[in-house]
């Protein structure tokens, strides 16, 4: 994974939003949110993590019980890397309206 631009490496990028995701009041939300944000199809981020389109819809439409900061990662490594075949960039600024904001001092 590339360094983006705002002089935070992936690994970080990728925490910041794992973070934004779990400290929501509305954690499917987020996910739904940020794959968007990275312009991928659910059914290409369910076949990249290995998992039926109806489990992801499940989990962020709130359906399943919270996934785990297991599943997290996975969806969030597999949406980063589809997001990068797919030319998406999350940016700070693009954050979502009631995401967390943490500032990593």
């Amino acid at each position: 994974m590339s360094s983006p631009d705002n002089g935070f490496s992936a690994k970080d990028e990728l925490t910041w939003i794992a973070g934004s995701v779990i400290l929501n009041d509305n954690p499917p939300l987020q996910l739904k949110y940020w794959r968007k944000k990275f312009g991928v199809k659910q059914a290409d981020l369910a076949k990249k993590m290995a998992i039926t389109p109806s489990v992801l819809s499940d989990y962020e439409k709130g359906r399943r019980p919270s996934p785990g900061a297991n599943f997290i990662k996975r969806y969030l490594q597999a949406l980063y890397e589809l997001g990068q075949a797919n030319g998406g960039r999350m940016h700070e600024q693009e954050m979502a309206p009631d995401a967390v904001h943490i500032n990593p001092q």
